[in-house]
């Protein structure tokens, strides 16, 4: 392990993370926040500039103290894990210095569920008292994180030949990484790409539904990142049918793998009809709102609100962005909040923006289980595991498995753990489910007409800890509790710096 690298590399992330500081400025002054100093000057911008100047100071030493080089494989995934501890650490700052956040567990809780698109809050309501400004910091790192620091990072700062992918299958949703061109630089180039055109063709579209200018690029951060913060305490409730309509199609494009919008943008579109991930999710879409269309119809609501509520509820839980048009913890049946739970479960494409445990594994779970019921009628039977035209390797298969396995293994611990501090039982699973899968509200005491205050202080670094490893799938989060990880050089050579 050569920390000199690490450490260098993680000053060109910070780098380019500090230039994220001066979106804030735009509503300080555009509102004209209070308190003005110098007879022009909001003291938020002037909290935004010292965050953005400190930044760029802190990646300099970095950069100074290390040294910008292409790395390993087990680097990448210290980079990569540690990146998102320190950028969550610094983006918490601005809570406290505005004084909304006294607690600085309160603030980092914050930070860590914007930068990994959880959605969780503990802000208090009602969220329209709040600065503007600071606000929209909390949508811009979920609009950053949806898509993912990393992947800018490599778009733009490095010159990678074997880290680079390494880098980006340690952060990207899902089992491993769709190369779009030769070089992984121009990979993570062509996502960012369509990722910013996306959000830019939502601003618009909310824009012409009436949307002030604010409140569109604020939606739109928080839409295609799959986050679901919003400036309202009611979230997209506040606003006209249309408004949820568009929001429903969108939350549909971001749940998809991004590869798949690539290939739309080529002309290749039955290609995109014919992968068979995006079948299922679709089905699962389809079938989530055929079920809550009939639960709500059957509690009085008419056709035109049971299509529209069921399908946006259905949809901002499996593609994990959060947001809520209806109380449904108090108003939706048993049956409504069970499938909403389970839901949570299942998460987005591989590829998207979206949480969870991922459409595709679930599709190979479900697959190697039809499998061994075949081996159990006939044991002599050698039956593959496709998906679509492809093989899947028993090598990837076992991935799958293991993933699955840690993953309810950590949700089991994290739920016990809730329920041990004083959560009653259905509050304290969906907390653990609703962080680890990067969701946002979940039911009970941490449902969308409450927030996560109600959690005590030691169960919201649990929670923020459950939001980091659900981020990072799992895997690259535990791998660096693993000593190996860095035995190569021993650890001296960790305050030696030395290559």
């Amino acid at each position: 392990m050569r920390w000199k690298v690490v450490i260098g590399n993680l000053g060109s992330i910070l780098r380019l993370f500090g230039l994220a500081f001066f979106v804030p400025i735009i509503p300080a002054f555009a509102f004209s926040e209070d308190p003005i100093v110098f007879g022009f000057l909001p003291f938020n911008a002037i909290i935004f500039l010292f965050m953005a100047s400190w930044t760029f100071s802190l990646s300099f030493l970095f950069e100074a103290v290390g040294k910008i080089d292409d790395f390993r494989n087990e680097e990448a995934i210290v980079i990569v894990s540690f990146s998102w501890l320190l950028l969550a650490f610094i983006s918490s700052i601005p809570f406290l210095l505005m004084g909304v956040f006294v607690s600085p567990v309160n603030a980092f809780f914050e930070a860590m569920s914007g930068m990994t698109t959880t959605g969780a809050t503990v802000l208090s309501y009602p969220l329209e008292v709040h600065p503007k400004s600071i606000m929209l910091w909390r949508g811009l790192l979920q609009w950053i994180g949806g898509m993912g620091v990393i992947v800018l990072s490599v778009a733009i700062l490095t010159q990678l030949s074997r880290g680079g992918l390494t880098l980006l299958e340690s952060e990207a949703p899902g089992p491993s990484i769709t190369r779009l061109k030769p070089k992984i630089k121009e990979t993570a180039k062509i996502l960012w790409y369509i990722y910013g055109l996306l959000s830019f063709s939502l601003i618009m579209l909310l824009l012409g539904a009436g949307l002030t200018p604010y409140n569109a690029v604020y939606h739109a951060f928080t839409t295609l990142s799959t986050g679901g913060f919003s400036p309202h305490t009611n979230s997209i409730g506040v606003y006209p049918p249309i408004v949820h309509w568009i929001i429903i199609f969108f939350m549909i494009a971001a749940g998809m793998n991004f590869s798949l919008h690539f290939q739309f943008f080529k002309g290749n579109i039955k290609t995109v009809f014919k992968n068979p991930e995006l079948r299922f999710y679709l089905t699962v879409i389809a079938g989530g709102t055929s079920l809550t269309f009939i639960m709500l119809i059957l509690t009085g609501a008419t056709p035109t609100d049971a299509i529209r509520d069921g399908m946006f509820q259905i949809l901002t839980v499996i593609t994990t962005t959060g947001y809520a048009t209806v109380d449904f913890y108090n108003d939706w049946p048993e049956f409504g909040r069970m499938l909403l739970l389970v839901l949570m479960f299942v998460g987005g494409s591989a590829g998207s923006t979206a949480g969870g445990m991922k459409i595709v594994r679930i599709t190979l779970i479900l697959k190697m289980i039809k499998r061994k019921f075949k081996e159990f009628v006939n044991p002599r039977r050698v039956t593959v595991v496709r998906m679509g035209d492809n093989v899947i390797t028993e090598g990837m298969l076992n991935s799958v498995a293991m993933f699955f396995s840690a993953y309810l293994l950590i949700f089991v611990l994290g739920a016990l753990i809730m329920v041990a501090i004083g959560m009653d039982m259905v509050s304290g699973i969906s907390a653990a489910a609703t962080t680890i899968g990067n969701v946002g509200p979940g039911l009970g005491m941490v449902g969308p007409a409450e927030n996560f205050r109600a959690v005590p202080h030691y169960g919201r670094l649990v929670l923020a800890l459950l939001m980091w490893i659900g981020r990072l799938e799992i895997f690259t989060a535990i791998v660096l509790f693993n000593p190996s990880l860095y035995k190569e050089r021993g650890l001296r050579r960790i305050f030696s710096f030395r290559r």
